[in-house]
């Protein structure tokens, strides 16, 4: 996989990140593996250092603000998120019954993600709230209709900013790094 210039961003340490299933299909949700999901966000924030301070983990694509504390691990980061999710989720997939067919690739193997992943480096606290705001309604939009308020979607970091909640052990808050 081409980094395509992302070592211009290696001196750059807040990112919003976009990760997608292959072909937009909603893998995560026909495999319900959002805790899981969830639990490999816990283990590389540790693992690389980074903060995680908003996400949305939706049916078929995962929105991330990423603080990485000390280093640019974000290549790394999601290398392994997406190596280690993807197989968890195909045996989900497998163990469920599910045709995998739609999963295979062209090289003949079986895929979950996309190949690549977009960033955005996000340059000030303004623009920061302007991701989590977007993060935060994504389930909210028509063709999803998730939920009714952010907060009321499970898979993100909305109620811990919108109702100061302490049981989401993944997120941080942002104003610690801002």
């Amino acid at each position: 996989m081409g980094l395509r210039n992302r070592f211009l961003y290696n001196h750059h340490a807040c990112f919003f990140v976009t990760t997608t299933c292959i072909n937009y299909a909603p893998f995560i949700a026909m495999s319900n593996q959002f805790q899981l999901l969830l639990d490999s966000l816990a283990f590389l924030s540790n693992k690389y250092e980074t903060a995680l301070l908003g996400y949305v983990i939706m049916p078929n694509h995962i929105h991330l603000i990423l603080y990485f504390k000390k280093e640019n691990y974000l290549s790394a980061f999601m290398r392994d998120f997406k190596k280690y999710t993807s197989v968890k989720i195909r045996q989900k997939l497998e163990q469920d019954g599910c045709d995998l067919n739609k999963l295979r690739s062209e090289s003949g193997g079986f895929k979950i993600w996309q190949d690549r992943f977009d960033e955005l480096y996000i340059r000030d606290r303004k623009h920061l709230e302007e991701k989590l705001d977007y993060i935060h309604t994504n389930p909210l939009q028509g063709h999803w209709c998730l939920a009714k308020r952010p907060e009321e979607y499970g898979y993100s970091s909305a109620s811990y900013y919108l109702n100061n909640t302490t049981y989401d052990a993944v997120i941080s808050h942002y104003l610690e790094f801002c």
